[in-house]
Parts: structure tokens; C-alpha cells; sequence
């Protein structure tokens, strides 16, 4: 008999431990999916950061406008000086794009998210003229992928090279 009782206390034991199993695991998993959203919040965050510092950029330095405006026109016209704040400035959307498509590539901004992203990118980017994004392009090592992928975006031919 007590073979018998002590039988049924051990097959207790077993459901009582896998009810602790599927509880952690579904506990888990919660985590994981609020870590992911806290993530995706902060990546999010620091893109709205980059585009709020463009505006702030034109809207508290009283010469960045017109230094934009002449250098959309015909950045043959700008100084040396002009040319790099030129292209500074425009090296922060291109930071930003860059740091959406990797942290989608890498799963941790969804894609969802990415999509919205990328067509505010692309219709940003896509109104300045061509001859940005071949100045920003070879101003520092954008990832490959991004490369292509900004290529892609704006119609301009697939090339690894980094001249045009």
C-alpha cells in the first residue's frame, strides 16, 4: 500500500513540474516580447532624435538654411567649409536610414516598422537631388547591404563600386 501512495505523490509531483515548466516558458516568452517592444521603442526613439536634430540643425543656425539652399542648387558653389556641413548635414539621414536597416536586418526593429521608416527615408532622401547621396556615399563605410539597398530605393544602379 504505501508503494502504491507514494506512486500517485511522485506522478503529482510530475504534473505539478510541468505545470511549472509551461508557466515559466509562457513567462519567458512574455519577456521576450516585452524586451523586443522596449526595444524597438528605443530604436524608434533614437530615430525621431535624428530627424528632430536635422530640423533643429536648420531651424537654430541662422546660415544653414541658405547653405542648404545654395547647395541643393549647385554645391560647385560652396566652400570647402560650406561643402563639409553640407554634407554633415546630410550624413544624418543617411546615419538614421542606415541604423533602421540594420536593426531590421538583425530582427530587432520589425518589419512593419522598417516599412514605415523607409518610405519616410526614401521620400526625404528621394527629393534632394542625385549628387547627395553619391556625396554622402563615399564620406565614410555605409555597410554594403545598406548600400545597395539605398541603390534600390532610389533608382540608382546596383554597384559595389563607390564611384558613379
Amino acid at each position: 500500500m504505501p508503494e502504491r501512495k507514494l506512486s500517485k505523490w511522485v506522478a503529482i509531483a510530475e504534473i505539478v513540474s510541468a505545470a511549472a515548466v509551461v508557466i515559466s516558458l509562457i513567462y519567458v516568452g512574455l519577456e521576450i516580447r516585452r524586451t523586443t517592444l522596449e526595444t524597438e521603442s528605443d530604436i524608434t526613439a533614437e530615430l525621431l532624435s535624428y530627424t528632430h536634430q536635422r530640423r533643429t540643425l536648420v531651424i537654430e543656425s541662422s546660415d544653414l538654411a541658405s547653405l542648404l539652399s545654395k547647395g541643393y542648387a549647385d554645391p560647385s558653389q560652396l566652400s570647402p567649409d560650406e561643402v563639409l556641413r553640407f554634407q554633415s548635414y546630410n550624413e544624418l539621414l543617411y546615419s538614421a536610414w542606415e541604423r533602421a536597416y540594420i536593426s531590421n536586418a538583425t530582427g530587432v526593429l520589425s518589419d512593419e516598422s522598417f516599412y514605415d521608416w523607409n518610405r519616410w527615408f526614401v521620400s526625404i532622401a528621394g527629393s534632394n537631388p542625385g549628387f547627395v547621396w553619391n556625396m554622402v556615399r563615399v564620406s565614410q563605410v555605409w555597410d554594403p547591404h545598406f548600400v545597395e539597398h539605398v541603390n534600390l530605393s532610389l533608382g540608382y544602379p546596383k554597384s559595389d563600386s563607390r564611384e558613379d
